[in-house]
């Protein structure tokens, strides 16, 4: 009876030891070797659009900011600091959050001209550009330069028309019906100290009346230059080679005429204004505003009258004889054409 307990017993501890042996195979052990850490992407603070910039736009600090951006990911060229691109041009259109580089920007409005023109960049929103043609003295003797305020001066002769045909009085006249046909100038009858009516009529067609007035104020220059005319239809102009001699006896080829143009910043409604002094023939010079000076000012028209009325002019009275001007003798003519104008500085 003791032995059969004895037994038991044995068996109990031996199952014991096999359980705690296989728990101890099952139960994961904790590993000693050390995992690798995962490395953090590298990154560098590059300059982005902070929103959409257009071309023409000059980078300010608004317009832009720095953007954590992938080292595998940098473009080819880029910018850290935001005082290297500050007063920058855009040259073209620059999406929001892209990278800035510098085949996007530049340094000055002139070298932007790979799209689109130059002198776009310049023109303010709003405002239109407008090139009338010039001569020496309507454009200050040429000083004006890009930048330089002016005002517009205009001057017409305006002669009186006839309201149903519109054409320039005094108007022609046919007789219809009678024994003799007559025709002539349409005038006025007056009666002769002897008594005989006579018909009064002027030689040529009536005077035009001028006047002059200031229009445009406080206009921008935005370009002085000179463009060469197309030759006329049938009319061939070839450049002279270097070196060539003119051959006696042939043609030689007539240069282009050269016109000067000064291209003005206006509104809208001025520019329609300069194109129709322009077609309408109207004689227009500038007048050189002096720095800073943007006052819009209040001018009459001026004609002959107001200038006989203004400085008191008195008109000459009618005399029997008259004066014409003096004809240069030919040693003056020789002289004068020989010598050559020349501007000397005030000691």
């Amino acid at each position: 009876m003791g032995s059969r307990r004895v037994l038991v017993l044995v068996g109990l501890i031996i199952i014991a030891i096999a359980i705690a042996i296989g728990v101890f195979f099952l139960i994961p052990r904790p590993s000693t070797e050390e995992e690798p850490e995962v490395e953090e992407p590298q990154t560098v603070d590059i300059l982005i659009a902070a929103n959409n910039l257009t071309r023409g736009m000059a980078i300010n600090e608004e317009r832009i900011q720095l953007q954590s951006w992938p080292v595998d990911r940098l473009p080819g060229a880029y910018y850290t600091d935001p005082s290297n691109v500050l007063g920058y041009i855009v040259r073209v259109d620059i999406p929001q959050g892209m990278p800035l580089m510098p085949s996007m920007l530049s340094r000055s409005p002139a070298a932007v001209g790979a799209v689109g023109s130059e002198a776009a960049l310049t023109i303010p929103p709003g405002k239109r550009a407008y090139a009338i043609p010039m001569d020496f003295l309507g454009a200050v003797a040429w000083t004006i330069e890009p930048g330089d305020h002016v005002d517009v001066l205009v001057s017409w002769t305006i002669s009186q028309l006839d309201e149903e045909f519109q054409s320039v009085l005094p108007n022609q006249y046919i007789c219809i019906g009678g024994e003799e046909p007559c025709q002539g100038i349409y005038g006025r009858m007056e009666v002769l100290p002897t008594g005989h009516a006579i018909m009064v009529y002027p030689t040529d067609a009536a005077e035009s009346r001028y006047v002059a007035q200031m229009t445009i104020q406080d206009v921008v220059v935005l370009g002085v230059g000179k463009f060469e005319e197309q030759p006329a239809e049938g009319e061939t102009v070839r450049p002279a080679e270097e070196g060539q001699q003119p051959v006696e006896g042939e043609a030689q080829p007539t240069p282009p005429p050269v016109t000067q143009a000064v291209i003005l910043i206006v509104d809208p409604q001025d520019a329609l204004v300069l194109k129709a002094l322009m077609e309408l023939q109207a004689d227009v010079d500038l007048v050189l505003r002096g720095a800073g000076d943007t006052d819009i000012v209040t001018t009459d028209p001026v004609s002959m009258e107001y200038i006989i009325t203004r400085y008191g002019i008195a008109i000459p009275p009618k005399l029997p004889y008259g004066v014409g001007p003096v004809t240069p003798s030919q040693l003056e003519q020789e002289v004068e054409a020989g010598v050559e104008a020349v501007s000397r500085p005030a000691e």
